[in-house]
């Protein structure tokens, strides 16, 4: 077997240390890049230039909006969650009694029992 130099065995550990952090650095340069090019402020500047379509919104900000009116409250028959100015719960039916007053934290009561789903 052949005996390593020192100068060689930096070589050898230069070359692997580019091989491990080089890629490594690459994928954090493209992420950065990446959340660059998602920047708000940026789209809507080059939009405004006519360079890019406006942009269509994404499944996360059609949630976002979908469930801004869900308040917390929860139906006193089924337990799904009631959304803010409902009257009847969406699931089974019921008539809510009252709107709760803010941060109290309470549960609407049901007024008649469920109605009969058809499935």
């Amino acid at each position: 077997m052949s005996t390593v130099t020192t100068a060689e065995l930096v070589a050898r550990l230069a070359v692997a240390a580019l091989a491990i952090g080089g890629p490594t650095l690459l994928y954090l340069g493209l992420w950065r890049f990446l959340a660059w090019l998602r920047d708000d402020a940026l789209v809507d500047r080059l939009a405004a230039r006519g360079a890019i379509e406006e942009p269509r919104p994404a499944a996360v900000d059609v949630l976002a909006s979908a469930t801004a009116g869900v308040d917390g409250r929860r139906c006193p028959g089924c337990g799904s969650p009631i959304i803010a100015g409902a009257t009847r719960c969406q699931r089974c039916r019921r008539a809510l009694d009252r709107e709760p007053d803010p941060g109290d934290g309470s549960v609407g009561t049901a007024s008649e029992p469920p109605a009969r789903r058809r499935d």
